[in-house]
């Protein structure tokens, strides 16, 4: 018997438009609706947010009339520049499984579609993690954007039939010619390090052909995307958790956490932003892992993905400022105005009321130093 069973498909996939003027019934009437209004709409009454939203009738109509401007004011009100590039053009009615770093929770992909509307090209799906199903309007929201629920909680069996629906929803929806977005790895990076996970990779398999592994992932037409940040989102959060996790084995998440992480990430001054599409992986380039085991080729996947990732990541003055701050030198001097390094330690020294302690500052200056060091490695490998 199919593991993949009506009902459990219905709990995770995304909203068809015959849903839509339902889920937005559901939007309207929620409590916290005036707030999301407000911040999309700053110039409308509650009165004419609800009836703009009680028009929307299509999963387009929602991502268009409220998602794309949704990231506009995100633009508007929290980031100093936002900048885009493809290294090669995408093929129009191809679909494509973009990979990216994850550094936000909801901006990264959020953003990402907004890049791709703007250029002609279709939305993407997008995958996001149960935990962050918060309530019911969490959920409309998700499901009216084209988001597929990614379970990751359950025993190992249940895990593993999850990991083959996840795969074979994906694999389905690029052979019809529409494109996916998941994250390199399960939650956000809070130490500066992008790496792709070799489990990820691996569970992109379960729904090809296990005797032509070449043959298997090309066919997802794999494209890294690197998100950049001059300012990280959450970067004071994930200081205290990353500390927190160093003062004990395990760290829980407190009541909230998650959505104060959402918020947060929404709100906080960002400075510069930099979205680059990379070159799709073809035959050619996972060609010379052929001869290769399953998991020894899923690890060289992961390499090809890392290292678009990492040579695509848009360095900042506080990347270069917090290198030479962790490392007592002025290597990276021409790199950054005084100004510069005076606001990044002006902003480091707000950390210490939010998260006491000496070994806070050392953990937010790896935050944006470790991706000046990952790029110094891959130049290093390639000379």
């Amino acid at each position: 018997m199919d593991i993949i069973s009506d009902n459990i498909i219905d709990g995770l996939r995304p909203y068809s438009d015959n849903e839509i003027p339902a889920a937005m019934e559901r939007l309207a009437s929620h409590e916290y609706f005036v707030y999301a209004a407000q911040f999309i709409f700053p110039n409308m009454t509650l009165s004419q947010a609800r009836e703009k939203i009680l028009q929307v009738r299509t999963v387009r109509d929602f991502q268009m009339e409220w998602m794309y401007y949704f990231n506009r004011r995100v633009i508007e009100a929290t980031m100093e520049k936002f900048s885009f590039r493809f290294d090669s053009p995408l093929t129009s009615g191809k679909g494509y499984l973009f990979i990216s770093n994850h550094r936000d929770i909801v901006l990264d992909s959020s953003l990402l579609q907004m890049v791709l509307a703007d250029n002609g090209y279709d939305t993407s799906y997008i995958t996001y993690g149960d935990n962050l199903i918060i309530n019911r309007l969490a959920e409309d929201i998700a499901r009216s954007n084209k988001m597929f629920k990614v379970v990751r909680q359950g025993n190992k069996r249940d895990l593993f039939n999850h990991s083959v629906i996840l795969s074979r929803f994906m694999r389905e929806k690029i052979q019809e010619n529409q494109s996916c977005w998941i994250a390199q790895r399960s939650g956000r990076t809070k130490n500066g390090n992008d790496s792709t996970s070799h489990a990820l990779v691996k569970m992109f398999s379960m729904s090809g052909p296990q005797d032509d592994l070449i043959a298997n992932y090309e066919a997802l037409h794999i494209v890294p995307v690197s998100v950049s940040y001059e300012y990280e989102p959450c970067d004071y959060l994930k200081t205290g958790e990353i500390t927190a996790r160093m003062e004990t084995e395990e760290y829980e998440k407190r009541q909230g956490e998650d959505l104060n992480s959402i918020l947060t990430g929404i709100t906080q001054w960002k400075g510069n932003v930099h979205i680059h599409f990379g070159t799709p992986l073809t035959r050619e380039d996972l060609q010379p892992y052929a001869a290769l085991d399953k998991n020894a080729f899923c690890s060289q996947v992961c390499g090809l993905i890392d290292r678009q990732i990492v040579a695509n990541y848009k360095l900042y003055p506080s990347n270069y400022v917090a290198f030479d701050l962790q490392e007592g030198t002025p290597r990276f001097k021409d790199f950054y105005t005084l100004q510069q390094k005076e606001a990044f330690l002006a902003r480091m020294e707000k950390l210490k009321v939010s998260v006491p302690g000496d070994k806070a500052s050392g953990v937010y200056l790896g935050i944006y130093a470790n991706p000046v060091k990952a790029a110094m490695e891959l130049s290093a490998v390639g000379r």
